[in-house]
């Protein structure tokens, strides 16, 4: 009978800090010996080791009776879980920059425009350091958080007059993130010329026409207002009627750049001479694909526009 529950107590005790097991091991032995002794109608009955194992059973796991005898502290207190929301959303979105800047760094040394291995070293830096980052501040939550120094910041300073609008309508991380990630590569690509050599440069199948060379630039300012516009959305939680505005006007710029690029003299040519029958088709591409960009991006205005309408 005894083995029986000091091997239950053991088991208990395990999973108790050391400073405690030897005060609740011998509790908890008094307890299950008091039950155990109540199930005997006279002094001389031998309790079965069935009904000791029933009496243990109703004791319930040692793990659970472990935890109610010493309730552990969390990893993260539930007062504490929206601020570790918004810190780990925080530290995500500088991992993703730094995804970026790394995928960038990675086609300058490869002396490569492969956008697909763009997003491929982006999503593989992200991934391998979103578990550190989740690891750390975790760790910093659990040792503020017993330490007692977190309720500082749990409800910070606000106001009833700063509270969303009814009709307020989230950001959403996922197109800005996006956009970022276009507009970092697509500079990337206008000017392949400043960051690539000479002879990876020039075996190149496309590049920019000569007499088009100013578009460089402008394609440039608009790509980089956007990059800038889009790192702004990164750290805002709602739309406002100004924010969708300029969001707006910045689908409107691309769609008239498209529409003056469709009715201008080529702005894209064949710049290798090996590949000189790649010409018609490159050509028809942004014939048409200018055409095909106004027409998705008209119907990305659109929605925008209603959802202006409603803030």
């Amino acid at each position: 009978m005894t083995d029986l529950v000091e091997r239950y107590i053991q088991e208990v005790a395990r999973y108790l800090p050391k400073t405690q097991q030897h005060e609740i091991a011998r509790e908890l032995r008094a307890n299950i010996m008091d039950e155990i002794d109540a199930l005997a109608t006279h002094p001389d009955e031998v309790v079965s080791e069935h009904q000791i194992s029933e009496v243990l059973y109703r004791q319930g796991h040692p793990k659970q009776v472990a935890q109610s005898f010493a309730p552990q502290y969390p990893l993260i207190a539930s007062e504490d879980m929206p601020l570790y929301k918004t810190v780990l959303s925080k530290g995500a979105l500088f991992l993703f920059a730094y995804a970026i800047l790394t995928a960038g760094r990675y086609l300058v040394s490869e002396q490569s425009v492969n956008g697909f291995a763009f997003l491929w070293v982006a999503l593989g830096s992200f991934i391998d350091n979103i578990g550190i980052v989740v690891i750390v501040i975790t760790a910093v939550f659990y040792l503020l958080g017993r330490g007692g120094y977190l309720a500082q910041w749990r409800s910070p300073s606000w106001s009833p007059a700063s509270l969303p609008a009814v009709t307020a309508q989230p950001i959403s991380t996922s197109d800005s993130a996006s956009d970022v990630a276009t507009g970092v590569f697509g500079l990337l690509l206008l000017w392949t010329p400043l960051w690539m050599n000479e002879e990876t440069y020039q075996s190149l199948v496309i590049g920019i026409a000569p007499d088009m060379e100013q578009w460089r630039w402008i394609l440039s300012c608009i790509v980089a207002f956007s990059l800038i516009a889009a790192l702004y959305r990164l750290t805002q939680t709602y739309w406002t009627k100004r924010s969708m505005s300029v969001y707006i006007a910045e689908y409107l710029v691309y769609i008239a750049v498209m529409l003056t690029l469709w009715q201008s003299p080529a702005l894209v040519i064949v710049t290798n001479p090996q590949a000189e029958g790649l010409i018609p088709i490159i050509t028809q591409i942004f014939n048409h694909g200018w055409l095909v960009g106004v027409f998705i991006l008209s119907i990305i205005t659109l929605g925008l526009v209603r959802q202006w309408r409603k803030l």
